[in-house]
């Protein structure tokens, strides 16, 4: 297990403030809000994390089951969206298991999550592509997809090539591909270097700390169906 796996399934507060740094600008909420009609919409969501995504949409819909493969995560997600429990589901699941979901809903939605399955299967990427996608047209009428174009770069990129495979067969299967800016702006250099550091490795924080960066820029992919 590297460290980011560690970190998302054994220490959720650390990751919660991670996020909580993301998108300083709010162009996730800007541009979800503005494109999806998520008004009185039963949601199923994968990887909910510790309820960022969920924080987007979950006043205006009717309800929201929530999935996640760490149990950590679920407790603070409960914890984040403790006034909205009253239309949330949280259900620990692995995205592995798609098939096992018998509910049908108005939109799926997930955030940084199928990225990692794709990644963590890299020697199967069409497989496990193809069984996402025919697994949430199955059980959702429309389908929004959340994940990484790269954290520190200048330009929006796959970070590996199993995700490039991934998005690519996205586009094939007929999802709309945008991307927005999710910067990170931390309150100094020393906290960016430790929060992104922690995260995703020493290369990052040297880099951060030789390029005095306070503001770490982040691309984000969205591809809706």
């Amino acid at each position: 297990m590297n460290e980011m796996d560690n970190i998302y399934r054994n220490e959720a507060d650390l990751y919660d403030v991670l996020v909580s740094h993301e998108d300083y600008q709010h162009n996730l909420f800007e541009f979800l809000n503005s494109n999806i009609d998520f008004v009185d919409k039963t949601i199923c969501e994968f990887g909910v994390g510790t309820g960022r995504v969920t924080k987007t949409y979950i006043d205006k819909v009717k309800s929201a089951d929530l999935f996640d493969r760490s149990k950590k995560m679920l407790e603070q997600s409960k914890y984040n969206l403790a006034n909205k429990m009253n239309k949330i589901t949280l259900k620990e699941f692995d995205n592995r298991n798609l098939d096992r979901i018998e509910r049908n809903y108005d939109i799926s939605i997930e955030g940084w999550s199928f990225g990692h399955l794709i990644s963590e299967n890299s020697d199967n990427v069409e497989y496990w592509s193809t069984r996402i996608i025919d697994e949430l047209k199955r059980i959702s009428s429309k389908i929004v997809l959340i994940e990484t174009l790269g954290t520190n770069v200048e330009k929006p990129f796959p970070p590996n090539q199993s995700l490039s495979t991934f998005y690519n067969l996205l586009k094939e299967n007929g999802f709309n591909e945008y991307i927005i800016n999710t910067d990170y702006k931390f309150e100094s250099i020393e906290q960016a270097e430790y929060i992104l550091g922690s995260f995703f490795g020493k290369e990052m924080k040297e880099d951060i700390r030789k390029g005095k960066k306070s503001i770490v820029k982040e691309f984000t992919g969205i591809w809706i169906l």
